[in-house]
């Protein structure tokens, strides 16, 4: 199974969490610091298995056009996860 992590900057939290409810069966948020062109930001690393990847690529064209950001990342993490 893959894990999909997906950087993004901490804007318009509330839409975040409103897409990703709507899209997705579950994800874990980590709140961060990152560094982009030098300029530090507020930032969210959004973990989310059990997921395709175009789901996930669908959710960071969002993220990029609704944050208006010049890119959002996604690590693409193939995992042996378990679900107890």
């Amino acid at each position: 199974m893959k894990i999909y992590r997906v950087y993004t900057e901490n804007k318009n939290y509330e839409d975040i969490l409103r897409y990703l409810d709507a899209n997705f069966d579950g994800y874990t948020i980590f709140n961060t610091v990152g560094i982009w062109h030098g300029i530090r930001e507020k930032s969210l690393c959004i973990e989310i298995a059990d997921a395709t990847i175009e789901s996930v690529e669908k959710f960071a064209y969002f993220l990029k056009k609704h944050n208006k950001q010049e890119s959002v990342l996604i690590q693409i993490i193939d995992a042996d996860i378990k679900f107890i």
